[in-house]
């Protein structure tokens, strides 16, 4: 579809790589379209429209698909908007809380997270019990128990799963400019966020029982939606490839940054995503001094 839409674009949605500006190629200063993203995203949700249709039973897998589906939604259009109209980034930010907003309320897993036990840190939350007995403490819902090894984090966790979201959807779009890179690493991670679907399932045992007990339900649903995103955006990288056909626009950063928050979420193990986003984590923190303009930032950060 990408070659059928590519062409048919506004003017305004053509752009000129300058990764290949000054060399003297056949493709120095050539016209590249934009926003194809949303043909990846266009298709993906087709494809997660049509499993719905085949597999979800109960009121609760229907919640979670359409939730799924009106998040990722709201992300495309909030993309192609930002490639037409360019919007400011505090108006983003504004946005992207509407964006989150099915999906947050639609999430019935738990708030705990497990305290590791790195030097006196569960010494610390066991003898500070009593945290959850503060105003504070009253107000967040927060509770420490299992001699400080759990630790609840209530109202405080559904604003982690927010910064998440907001966080996953601008740390790719932080890459722009470089062919390949954005689908590239959304592809790495949504394999990697595959390959802990597929353990844990594996975990679980050979049976259908074992399989769908627990939160084996939820890693299967979170297998259903990376297996079709990595499908379509392998297909956007065969295009977006140095050198570059196609330019994915804001479009597939806000998609593909949702769709892996979601399945994350979703999925129920939105605290281990962080640990496969590393090094989009370290990215952000060298690239603070050029975000709050202590120094200069070239145009995608490239070199003039």
């Amino acid at each position: 579809m990408i070659p059928l839409v590519a062409p048919k674009l506004l003017p305004k949605l053509y752009g000129v790589d300058i990764g290949k500006r000054g060399l003297g190629g056949k493709h120095d200063g050539e016209k590249v379209p934009e926003s194809m993203g949303i043909v990846s995203g266009c298709v993906f949700m087709i494809c997660i429209g049509v499993i719905q249709v085949c597999v979800a039973r109960g009121n609760d897998q229907l919640m979670e698909f359409n939730a799924s589906l009106s998040s990722i939604c709201f992300a495309v259009l909030l993309g192609l908007c930002d490639d037409i109209i360019d919007i400011k980034w505090k108006h983003k930010l504004q946005i992207g809380a509407f964006m989150a907003l099915p999906l947050l309320i639609s999430y019935q897993g738990g708030t705990t997270i497990l305290i590791p036990e790195i030097g006196p840190l569960r010494k610390f939350f066991n003898d500070n019990k009593s945290m959850g007995d503060t105003f504070i403490g009253n107000l967040l819902q927060i509770e420490i128990d299992g001699e400080g090894s759990l630790f609840d984090l209530g109202f405080l966790y559904y604003v982690y799963m927010f910064v998440l979201i907001v966080f996953c959807t601008n740390s790719i779009n932080i890459y722009a400019g470089i062919n390949g890179l954005e689908v590239g690493q959304s592809v790495v991670m949504a394999c990697s966020v595959s390959v802990v679907n597929l353990l844990e399932l594996t975990w679980r045992g050979g049976s259908q029982e074992d399989i769908l007990s627990g939160d084996g339900r939820n890693h299967l649903f979170s297998l259903m939606l990376m297996l079709p995103f990595i499908s379509t955006s392998l297909a956007l990288l065969k295009f977006n490839f140095y050198p570059a056909k196609v330019f994915v626009g804001d479009v597939y950063p806000y998609y593909a940054g949702m769709t892996l928050a979601t399945s994350a979420i979703l999925g129920h193990f939105a605290k281990s995503l962080f640990l496969l986003m590393v090094p989009q984590l370290l990215n952000f923190v060298y690239s603070l001094p050029q975000l709050f303009h202590f120094v200069p930032i070239p145009r995608h950060r490239l070199p003039k």
